[in-house]
């Protein structure tokens, strides 16, 4: 048995020794469901508009009134969507 089996060998056996004790050093996964205390919770609204500057602006315009922030656009060029979002009330 060569020196390098030998090496992985060992790692291997040590590995399996302290698998358990390995585990509580895992960090957990996280959950949106366990949000830090005082996160911010966000609610999302997506509109679909012509591709026209004004009508664009006036979706904007209303939203923004009722504190909606523009946070994407998507969608065809004439047809684009814009998305908003804003802190849950």
């Amino acid at each position: 048995m060569n020196t390098r089996s030998l090496g992985i060998a060992l790692v291997f056996i040590a590995g399996c020794a302290v698998g358990g004790a390995s585990a509580r050093l895992a960090v957990p996964p996280a959950s949106a469901q366990q949000a830090p205390p005082g996160a911010t919770r966000w609610e999302y609204v997506c509109v679909g508009t012509s591709a026209e500057a004004e009508e664009m602006t006036g979706q904007a315009n209303l939203l923004g009134a009722q504190y909606w922030e523009l946070t994407a656009t998507a969608g065809a060029y004439d047809h684009p969507r814009l998305c908003f979002k804003r802190p849950k009330l």
